[in-house]
């Protein structure tokens, strides 16, 4: 049977996560020691409901900055796609929160300068200090890394294909789960991207607000 997870960085991140939760329907952000992912961690992200009520970017590894060419720390999560499919990802992402409940997202990016990539998007609820789900960990993975990252940034992001995960009733490395089927992704102009910046700066780890 075709596994729901593609990517070996979801694979793993899962299988810590799942690891670290117990019996419990998440783990808790203290249970994460980034020790643990240290391979993982240019591929993962941290991110909490802020004051305005979305989720916003508390960490960012660096393969994922070198993606969008820029620092994404303070920043809404849902930016990262493109203007229409921001909404749908701000409840997507809210439900695996919310309802505690993961999902793995097939998502399209297109570059600044009009060039197309595949990649894998793994978003885990993650519990906070009050023990309630504020926030979540995940994993942004290309599938086929090419040669352009860190020389042309993507404009945005759109999702091709959503799959919830439910590991207290089968295993995520063998279920057979059909993919939500959404639309193609829409071609928009690489011109205007969607931060306003067509060429990206030096990246950076971003952990604790340190740049440096």
């Amino acid at each position: 049977m075709e596994s729901p997870v593609r990517h070996t960085n979801s694979l793993s991140l899962f299988t810590y996560w799942n690891a670290k939760r117990g019996k419990r329907p998440a783990p808790a952000r203290s249970d994460i020691e980034p020790s643990d992912i240290r391979t993982l961690l240019p591929h993962v992200f941290i991110c909490e409901i802020a004051a305005s009520d979305r989720l916003t970017f508390r960490l960012a590894g660096t393969a994922i900055c070198l993606l969008k060419g820029k620092e994404l720390k303070a920043s809404h999560f849902s930016e990262l796609w493109f203007r229409d499919g921001q909404r749908n990802m701000e409840r997507t992402a809210r439900a695996v929160v919310d309802d505690a409940k993961p999902a793995v997202l097939s998502v399209d990016a297109l570059s600044c300068g009009g060039r197309m990539l595949a990649a894998e998007l793994l978003l885990l609820p993650v519990s906070g200090p009050s023990g309630g789900n504020d926030r979540l960990i995940g994993s942004l993975s290309v599938i086929e890394s090419p040669y352009w990252i860190g020389h042309d940034p993507v404009a945005g992001f759109s999702t091709t294909g959503i799959r919830f995960l439910d590991p207290e009733r089968e295993s995520v490395f063998l279920s057979n789960r059909p993919e939500v089927p959404l639309p193609p992704a829409v071609r928009q102009n690489p011109s205007e991207p969607l931060f306003g910046r067509r060429k990206g700066a030096h990246l950076f780890v971003v952990e604790g607000g340190r740049s440096d």
